[in-house]
């Protein structure tokens, strides 16, 4: 009974630790999507951008770097006509911006370079251009030495969503942080919100692939993902598996966002498992006089068929495992903590949920999670008593009963 005293009462400082507490200049909310527009705007975003820049790469198979200078060619819009899109390159005049030349593409036709007849931009497509050049010269150009833009009409307002991303021409590297959205008056001159897509420059390389085709990582601005993930998917032709601080884990291919669980099979459910592993925060509480917590981990060791055991200090004794996550619900591989002899601690520390813990622990080959601080959501009470279920019938396998 003193080591489970002991372990509640350790845990209970740290999840009212100051440290975990939001820091004074915590930036607010980015503007949120639901799932079905975050997927439909990175597809959008993924086709305008694809579409940029084999536009480009015709362009300058047709004029010089010296003409396009000369003739003040600063960037582009993008539009649907009928069965086309079309890319316009759009130069500066004494009498303000005005199209240059057009690429059309149609189908699986090869894309097709024209001069326009009328080279005075419609107030759409002035409106498009002012836009882009606005978020540009607001962005925070420092992840990249090269930036790409992409510019939406805003799927909630008369305005224009920008994006302003860091992009690379190393072909192994893979661009995930440092995107910013700005969200465009209707005439493109007034930026009216600004969110920072990611906590700054994040690029991974094609050669930390874990395994399944996939990246790994982790989003700390809001509780889904963004259309920059889907835009990254598509664009680098790889799978994302993203968790978020609330304690949940999203699988980021093809262009769609799906939910994962735990226990799901092969390599969906590990990914979830270690999106928590990485964020976990472990200690063995020490019953010694004198002795302090001793960091640990819990999800990555007990994977497989791994057996947990921990290696304290000589002398020290250990009277369970508590880890603070970002979700309450024990994980599919926590009973091996029992099987070892201890008792798990878990303290919620997720984002947007109420301070809550409980404890894992056998009694008479029965386990049981039992709360001892704040209860549990009707959602966490439907998802618990499954893995509950789930984690008896392995311990019962692995111990032999």
């Amino acid at each position: 009974m003193l080591g489970r005293i002991a372990l509640l009462g350790l845990l209970s400082l740290l999840i009212r630790a100051p440290a975990l507490a939001a820091p004074a200049d915590e930036p607010p909310p980015i503007r949120d999507f639901d799932i079905s527009t975050v997927e439909r705007l990175g597809r959008e975003m993924y086709a305008q951008d694809r579409e940029a820049w084999k536009a480009t790469d015709l362009l300058f198979a047709h004029i010089s770097e010296d003409e396009a200078r000369r003739n003040k060619i600063h960037g582009w819009i993008t539009e649907t006509r009928g069965v086309q899109d079309v890319v316009r390159f759009v130069h500066e005049t004494d009498h303000g911006p005005e199209a240059y030349y057009d690429i059309s593409f149609a189908g699986v036709a090869p894309p097709v370079l024209s001069v326009p007849e009328n080279r005075t931009l419609t107030p759409e497509e002035l409106s498009q251009h002012n836009a882009r050049r606005t978020a540009l010269s607001a962005a925070t150009l420092n992840c990249s030495s090269t930036y790409n833009s992409v510019a939406l009409k805003d799927p909630q307002g008369d305005g224009w969503l920008v994006w302003v991303m860091a992009a690379t021409k190393d072909p192994n590297a893979l661009m995930m942080g440092g995107h910013q959205r700005f969200t465009v008056s209707r005439d493109g001159k007034t930026i009216l919100r600004r969110d920072a897509l990611s906590r700054g420059c994040i690029q991974f390389s094609r050669k930390d692939d874990r395994g399944g085709g996939h990246m790994i990582l982790s989003h700390v601005v809001s509780l889904t993902p963004v259309e920059t993930h889907v835009f990254a998917s598509l664009s680098y032709g790889i799978g994302f598996y993203l968790g978020t601080t609330d304690g949940r884990a999203w699988k980021i291919s093809d262009g769609h966002i799906t939910s994962v669980d735990p226990d799901m099979a092969d390599f969906d459910g590990a990914a979830a498992r270690l999106l928590v592993g990485q964020s976990e925060d472990c200690n063995m509480v020490a019953m010694t006089k004198g002795a302090k917590p001793i960091p640990t981990k819990v999800v990555i060791p007990t994977e497989g068929k791994t057996k947990f055991t921990i290696d304290p200090p000589p002398g020290v004794k250990i009277g369970g495992i508590m880890c603070l996550r970002d979700s309450l619900i024990p994980l599919p591989n926590d009973y091996k903590v029992l099987l070892a002899g201890y008792p798990l601690a878990i303290g919620d520390r997720g984002t947007g949920h109420p301070e809550a813990m409980g404890i894992l622990e056998v009694e008479n080959g029965r386990l049981q999670f039992n709360m001892t601080t704040g209860k549990m959501t009707a959602d966490q009470q439907a998802r618990a008593q499954p893995r509950l279920d789930q984690l008896q019938r392995a311990f019962n396998a692995d111990s032999g009963h």
